[in-house]
């Protein structure tokens, strides 16, 4: 019986485990950039988490400082908003959504979404700086395809050349 109970526990297991990943198209960087309303290099100097007018969803307000603006016009700071956070006990994880710290910098694909400005495919639109070289990270997305994703990591100059260079065209 207990071999049974354990298969049962495998299958299901099996079939959800998949779930722990959000599908969503995958972005290459012309994408990206296309997609992206405004593209700023920044760091982000506060957080606020509250829920939704309806009570249905935690969200939560990221505030960027903005260094220096790459596509579009944007002002001195943005404010980003992602959904997930704590709020208490209780925490909303949304697998793929981006997620920052205080004093992170990174370079951000944003895009108008209703009444909020949020980051260009999930995790794809993140591109966190450190040393002088940006990175990103697509932990927690899947692919209609079932491919796997690629990640980057790059100088932060040549990451901006190459941005220059698909905005000119």
């Amino acid at each position: 019986m207990r071999k049974y109970v354990f298969l049962l526990n495998a299958a299901i297991f099996g079939i959800l485990a998949p779930l722990y990943a959000t599908s969503v198209q995958r972005l290459g960087f012309e994408e990206l950039v296309a997609k992206a309303q405004t593209i700023v290099e920044g760091s982000i100097v506060s957080a606020q988490t509250y829920r939704s007018a309806d009570g249905k969803l935690i969200l939560t307000n990221y505030t960027i400082n903005v260094q220096e603006s790459l596509k579009g016009s944007a002002g001195k700071t943005v404010t980003l908003t992602t959904v997930g956070g704590r709020i208490g006990n209780t925490v909303l994880h949304v697998s793929g959504m981006p997620a920052f710290q205080p004093g992170e910098k990174a370079v951000l694909f944003l895009e108008r979404a209703g009444a909020y400005t949020t980051v260009v495919g999930l995790n794809q639109g993140k591109f966190t700086v450190s040393n002088g070289e940006i990175s990103n990270s697509i932990i927690g997305l899947s692919f209609p395809d079932g491919g796997s994703g690629s990640t980057v990591r790059m100088p932060l100059d040549e990451f901006k050349r190459q941005l220059k260079l698909r905005l000119n065209r």
